[in-house]
Order: structure tokens, then sequence, then C-alpha cells
């Protein structure tokens, strides 16, 4: 029960979110169309990510409810369980396609991964860089540490109003450096997973 409590108060939200608009009048002054942003989600620099952790909310979904939802996401894209939309990194984002289940299939077995360079090492014998040649990484649920938002704000009686339009698991790659090379972040997105009604044309 526990393990889809996160998932499903994420996805109510999202829902309440997109459906204001359905009866109800929508007020207030549009502060903007499309906001495009990551959020953390999974902090690892927290030592407890659970709610013990007075810190813990700190781009951070909580230990264990968090984790368990990143996998059900991926899992239930991955078996079509539920739809998942077409991520174009240059879109204008006014509407997104649903992809096919077969091609759904076709990513997950072959489009779920990534070669990236890493930092080149320092050899003290030669006295030179070494460089080391890319490596692959899997991009699976343990890679989702951000979440992508498309939304709309409102202004209204003094108050931010957003409603969620769209939204995405961000993939992310830390790359540790070395003595050589600072390290970086990679970060990447394959698909949406929700989407609001206004966007599907």
């Amino acid at each position: 029960m526990k393990k889809c409590f996160v998932f499903a108060i994420v996805l109510s939200l999202v829902a309440i979110s997109s459906c204001r608009n359905g009866d109800e009048v929508v007020k207030g002054e549009v502060l903007t169309k499309k906001i495009l942003y990551d959020v953390p989600i999974v902090n690892l620099l927290l030592e407890d990510r659970s709610e013990n952790d007075p810190n813990w909310f700190w781009e951070n979904l909580p230990y264990p409810a968090g984790d368990e939802f990143v996998d059900k996401l991926f899992v239930d894209a991955r078996d079509c369980e539920i739809p998942i939309y077409y991520y174009d990194p240059e879109g204008d984002y006014e509407h997104l396609d649903r992809i096919p289940d077969k091609e759904v299939k076709n990513l997950f077995d072959n489009d779920m991964k990534v070669s990236l360079p890493v930092p080149d090492v320092y050899d003290e014998e030669t006295a030179s860089f070494i460089q080391r040649p890319n490596v692959e990484f899997k991009l699976d649920q343990t890679r989702i540490l951000k979440l992508r938002f498309l939304e709309e704000w409102r202004m209204y009686d003094g108050m931010i109003e957003k409603k969620v339009l769209a939204v995405a698991p961000v993939f992310t790659i830390k790359i540790g450096g070395t003595d050589a090379q600072e390290g970086y972040e990679y970060n990447t997105v394959k698909f949406w997973f929700m989407a609001d009604a206004k966007l599907l044309k």
C-alpha cells in the first residue's frame, strides 16, 4: 500500500492541477504560458533521506516512498502500464504525441544507454595525461534524480498558481573528477510520462 503512496499523490496532484479549468473559470493574469525547469528529487548529499532528518525535503522525496515511486514510474512506463510521450529537446511543447506501445519496447530495449567521456588521469611515471575511453552507462530507475516540469503560471490574489502541463523523468549521471580533470554532471530526458489534455491534439 505504502509502495504506491507517493506515486499516487504525485499523479493525483498533477491530475487535479490539470483539470482545474475543466468546470471552473480560469482566473488571474497569465505570467507565462510555458516554463520548463528541473526539480531534484534525490539529494545524495543528505546522510538520511528519510523524514527522520529535519532537512529531508531539500531537493528530495522522502525515502523509501520516493524511491518506490521512481521504481514504479520506470517499470510502468517500460511495460506500457502508463502512456508516455515523445520528448524533443528542441520542441516548442505546444503539443505532445504519445509513443506507440511497440516503439516503447524499442526505446527501452535499445535507447536507454549513453556513452560518455570520463576524465583523463595523470600518470606519474610518464608525467603525462592518459586519455580513457568512453564509458557506457545504462539509463534505469537508479538514474532518475530529477523530474522536469512544463507548467503554466498565473497570478491571482497575490498568489502564484501553477498548472502542470507535462512531467518527464530526468536521467542524471554524475561523473567524478580526477587530479587531471574536473568531473561533470550529464542529464538527459527520453520521454514525458504525464501530459495535460490541452497538449494532446
